[in-house]
């Protein structure tokens, strides 16, 4: 058992090293997409209420408090926000701390943003690990909260194709063609800017839950549309040229997540390790993994 769980933990650092881009991992290397079974996926579905009445403030003080350059980043873009929420139309229950969070997430000259996802990628090992060693509850919150409100409906933005440049890793799919990329992940609407990120990878998709930002980011002329970690992808075309990847990818129209109001004591692994799988759902333990599939 051991033996297993310390292969699980080399292939979740093999992975962080991967979207991290870090020099120890080069585009010679080449990383199978997978469904991220490691990544922290919470959708907090029932428990917003009481996560936005004391729950993620509380986390948000403590946390921006533990972490200088998240509190640093947090205050000094509270008055962006304040500023830039002039010039916008936001749904009913946005408030400033997901307008906040999504600045601070899209700020890419202070790349926070890689450490935030680095610790989603780890934190789903188990609640355990989730409650003592994720340090981002609240902005992790605030930014799934933050995509749920302003999501457009499926048919509206599975129009649009976007685009992702990775530079030095090479991915590759797995054997099923289906995986998530475990993540908050950016994509543009203007392949040129992706292709600034990097081209050892390069994915053009469809998405059915991403959520445009443009008008929220801290660098609006990046066209972004975010991709929240839960959302699960098929590849339609996959090929090599050169040293490059290329993917074609298709929303399922679906959403995977492990996890459900976790802090709250909701769905975790251990009810998915407990499950049967059967096709594309999990029966055994109700709700261990949740598919979403929206109307």
């Amino acid at each position: 058992m051991k033996m297993m769980r310390s292969v699980a933990l080399s292939l979740a650092s093999l992975w962080a090293l991967a979207w991290l881009e870090t020099p120890q991992v080069r585009s010679q290397t080449s990383v199978p997409l997978g469904m991220a079974p490691n990544s922290f996926d919470d959708q907090y579905r029932g428990c917003t209420e009481e996560m936005e009445a004391e729950i993620a403030p509380r986390l948000l003080e403590a946390e921006n408090a533990r972490h200088r350059l998240l509190g640093s980043m947090w205050g000094n873009l509270s008055a962006v926000w304040e500023t830039k929420k002039q010039q916008l139309s936001v749904p009913v229950g946005f408030r400033a701390e997901h307008g906040i969070a999504l600045l601070v997430y899209t700020n890419s000259s202070v790349p926070l943003y890689r450490e935030l996802n680095q610790a989603v990628r780890e934190a789903g090992v188990s609640r355990e690990t989730y409650m003592s060693n994720f340090h981002f509850k609240a902005l992790h919150y605030y930014l799934t909260r933050a995509l749920q409100l302003l999501r457009a409906d499926c048919g509206q933005l599975s129009q649009h194709e976007l685009f992702r440049g990775v530079r030095s890793i090479r991915f590759e799919p797995n054997g099923t063609g289906v995986f998530r990329f475990g993540q908050f992940t950016s994509s543009s609407l203007d392949r040129a800017i992706a292709e600034q990120y990097g081209q050892a990878t390069f994915f053009t998709l469809r998405s059915c839950f991403g959520t445009p930002v443009e008008a929220f980011s801290a660098f609006p002329a990046e066209r972004e549309v975010l991709l929240p970690a839960s959302e699960v992808f098929q590849v339609s075309r996959f090929t090599r040229e050169g040293n490059r990847s290329l993917f074609l990818l298709h929303s399922t129209n679906r959403t995977c997540s492990h996890y459900n109001c976790a802090y709250l004591g909701g769905t975790s692994r251990a009810a998915l390790e407990r499950a049967r799988p059967h096709g594309n759902r999990v029966e055994g333990i109700a709700g261990a993994v949740k598919w979403a599939v929206p109307r």
